[in-house]
Protein backbone atom coordinates (compact mmCIF):
# COMPACT_ATOMS: atom_id res chain seq x y z
CA UNK A 1 0.00 0.00 0.00
CA UNK A 2 1.38 3.52 -0.54
CA UNK A 3 0.54 6.48 1.61
CA UNK A 4 -2.02 7.84 -1.56
CA UNK A 5 -3.96 4.84 -0.73
CA UNK A 6 -4.06 5.38 3.30
CA UNK A 7 -5.12 9.09 3.06
CA UNK A 8 -7.60 8.21 0.77
CA UNK A 9 -8.96 5.36 2.39
CA UNK A 10 -9.13 7.36 5.69
CA UNK A 11 -10.16 10.62 4.50
CA UNK A 12 -11.58 11.42 8.31
CA UNK A 13 -7.99 10.94 10.42
CA UNK A 14 -5.20 12.38 10.96
CA UNK A 15 -1.52 11.38 9.73
CA UNK A 16 1.76 10.41 11.68
CA UNK A 17 4.49 10.46 8.91
CA UNK A 18 7.85 9.42 9.77
CA UNK A 19 9.52 9.60 5.84
CA UNK A 20 12.71 8.82 4.73
CA UNK A 21 13.25 12.76 4.42
CA UNK A 22 11.54 14.06 8.04
CA UNK A 23 8.65 13.94 9.67
CA UNK A 24 5.26 14.84 8.87
CA UNK A 25 1.88 15.70 10.32
CA UNK A 26 -1.00 15.69 8.25
CA UNK A 27 -4.77 16.66 9.77
CA UNK A 28 -7.75 15.97 7.65
CA UNK A 29 -7.65 19.19 5.82
CA UNK A 30 -3.68 19.39 4.68
CA UNK A 31 -3.93 15.50 3.83
CA UNK A 32 -6.86 16.56 1.19
CA UNK A 33 -4.68 19.12 0.21
CA UNK A 34 -1.76 16.80 -0.30
CA UNK A 35 -4.20 14.62 -2.37
CA UNK A 36 -5.06 17.43 -4.49
CA UNK A 37 -1.35 18.38 -5.18
CA UNK A 38 0.04 20.71 -2.79
CA UNK A 39 3.19 21.17 -0.74
CA UNK A 40 2.99 20.44 2.88
CA UNK A 41 5.76 21.13 5.67
CA UNK A 42 7.49 18.95 7.76
CA UNK A 43 10.82 18.19 9.49
CA UNK A 44 14.06 16.82 9.73
CA UNK A 45 13.97 15.16 13.56
CA UNK A 46 14.08 19.13 15.01
CA UNK A 47 10.87 21.02 14.95
CA UNK A 48 12.30 24.27 14.21
CA UNK A 49 14.03 23.23 11.11
CA UNK A 50 10.82 23.08 8.85
CA UNK A 51 10.90 21.24 5.15
CA UNK A 52 9.02 21.21 2.63
CA UNK A 53 7.40 18.18 1.16
CA UNK A 54 5.80 17.83 -2.27
CA UNK A 55 3.32 15.81 -3.49
CA UNK A 56 4.65 13.85 -5.47
CA UNK A 57 7.37 12.82 -3.29
CA UNK A 58 4.92 12.31 -0.14
CA UNK A 59 2.04 10.22 -2.57
CA UNK A 60 3.97 7.25 -3.73
CA UNK A 61 5.90 6.27 -0.94
CA UNK A 62 5.12 2.80 0.45
CA UNK A 63 3.89 2.19 3.68
CA UNK A 64 6.45 -0.13 5.40
CA UNK A 65 4.49 0.04 8.83
CA UNK A 66 1.36 1.15 10.62
CA UNK A 67 -0.60 1.61 13.40
CA UNK A 68 -3.54 3.43 14.79
CA UNK A 69 -4.78 5.15 17.56
CA UNK A 70 -6.73 7.75 18.95
CA UNK A 71 -7.96 8.83 15.02
CA UNK A 72 -3.89 9.04 13.96
CA UNK A 73 -2.39 6.75 11.78
CA UNK A 74 1.57 6.80 12.56
CA UNK A 75 3.04 5.68 9.47
CA UNK A 76 6.55 4.65 8.47
CA UNK A 77 7.31 4.95 4.45
CA UNK A 78 9.39 4.78 2.21
CA UNK A 79 10.48 5.30 -1.42
CA UNK A 80 9.02 2.69 -3.31
CA UNK A 81 12.07 -0.30 -4.50
CA UNK A 82 13.41 -0.21 -7.88
CA UNK A 83 12.36 -3.36 -9.58
CA UNK A 84 15.63 -5.05 -11.54
CA UNK A 85 16.00 -7.99 -13.69
CA UNK A 86 16.22 -11.03 -11.68
CA UNK A 87 19.22 -12.34 -13.68
CA UNK A 88 21.89 -13.70 -11.15
CA UNK A 89 25.25 -12.06 -11.32
CA UNK A 90 27.81 -13.43 -13.51
CA UNK A 91 30.42 -15.34 -11.16
CA UNK A 92 34.30 -16.38 -12.05
CA UNK A 93 36.53 -14.95 -13.85
CA UNK A 94 36.91 -14.02 -17.36
CA UNK A 95 40.37 -14.27 -19.43
CA UNK A 96 41.01 -11.31 -21.50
Amino acid sequence: MIVQEMLIKYPQASFDLMTPGGFVFLTPEAAKELLSGKSVTGHPGVSECAIVATADELLNQEVISSNYSNNVWHILSDFPQIEQDSAPPEQGVKLC
